[in-house]
């Protein structure tokens, strides 16, 4: 009584709403939060976690979102069966203006074609998508897809198909516009890459690099300096757009050492381009904003150094030139 009340007061019907969507929300959180619970899938034998983190979730950004939104088939009753999910591009770009203006910078169509044509895709394309992006799918051969790829599942135990949610974990994906600390995007967008491909990684879809992380970059002067403060995506990805999914190998890959050894660097275009005035001149000093976390030699350059240096070689080119002017003056009026 007291809540069909509040419905027919001047206001109730949306906090009749808000406590409809509240009821619907909660008959999944019953079960799907709280203390970790693992439930053992008879197809995979592998036990999978079946709660999520509730305040994690709620500062994310599809925290406001109701379960059902995203598991729209299947989840109504329990035990769940014939179960469809939403994958990220069934609903992004979204279509609503506000919500197509904050969309517009990412260009989702070209990120999916840019995914769709890396290994990351292309390795696991026959399996079937499922619940939460992720699939069980037919092995390689019965697809189709050759004795390469079925060679490559069993090595790897991968028998899930690669898609956005592996990445960019639905329950608590923070776009980096809302993260904005550059050290906290840094470590966000490192651990999905790592989740696979660090040392000793043993997930489904693992691809370490052998023997290790720190010997795969030996070519890197300092590479654990490098690992620890780039991310992964600012050399194995094209870095012409702010946002890339792709994996460009050898030469097509832009990752010389001037990409980020420069005034024009791509440490603040990229993972710094949150920060105010990151490429802001502070006591002589060019990308001031960096120098808070370290120093990008070539990227952090003080004026009044680079004069001095200028003016010193000038200097030392003006003797030579002095010097050897005079020799061949002197050898003349001799």
């Amino acid at each position: 009584m007291v809540m069909l009340a509040a419905a027919l007061m001047p206001g109730g019907q949306a906090e009749a709403a808000g406590q409809a969507d509240f009821m619907k929300r909660m008959r999944c959180l019953a079960c799907h939060v709280g203390e970790s619970q693992h439930r053992l899938d008879g197809k995979e034998h592998i036990s999978k976690s079946s709660t999520i983190d509730m305040p994690q979730f709620e500062n994310a950004d599809h925290g406001k979102m109701l379960c059902a939104d995203c598991h729209s088939k299947g989840f109504t009753n329990f035990p769940h069966r014939n179960m469809k999910t939403e994958t990220c591009m069934d609903c992004h770009p979204r279509k609503e203006a506000k919500d197509a203006e904050a969309d517009k910078d990412y260009e989702f169509e070209r990120i999916n074609r840019e995914f769709e044509a890396t290994v990351h895709f292309t390795e696991y394309q026959h399996a079937k998508e499922r619940c939460c992006g992720t699939a069980v799918g037919k092995v390689a051969a019965e697809a189709g897809a050759g004795a390469a790829a079925n060679r490559k599942m069993r090595e790897t135990g991968a028998n899930q198909r690669f898609t956005c949610e592996h990445c960019h974990e639905p329950h608590y994906f923070k776009a980096t516009a809302h993260i904005k600390d550059p050290k906290l995007i840094l470590k966000n967008d490192n651990g999905p890459c790592l989740h696979c491909h660090m040392d000793g990684s043993s997930v489904a879809l693992k691809d370490p690099a052998k023997p290790n992380l720190l010997a795969a970059h030996a070519y890197l002067p300092y590479a654990d300096m490098h690992l620890k403060g780039t991310r992964c995506i600012d050399c194995h990805t094209s870095v012409t757009p702010t946002v890339a999914h792709d994996l460009p190998k050898g030469m097509k890959a832009d990752q010389g050492c001037n990409t980020c050894h420069s005034i024009d660097s791509i440490v603040v275009r990229r993972l710094y381009r949150y920060v105010d005035n990151a490429s802001a001149t502070q006591a002589g000093f060019h990308n001031a904003a960096l120098m808070k976390d370290g120093y990008v030699m070539g990227a952090n350059r003080q004026r009044w150094t680079d004069i001095a240096a200028y003016l010193l070689l000038s200097m030392g080119l003006v003797l030579v030139v002095a010097h050897g002017g005079w020799r061949v003056f002197a050898r003349k009026r001799k």
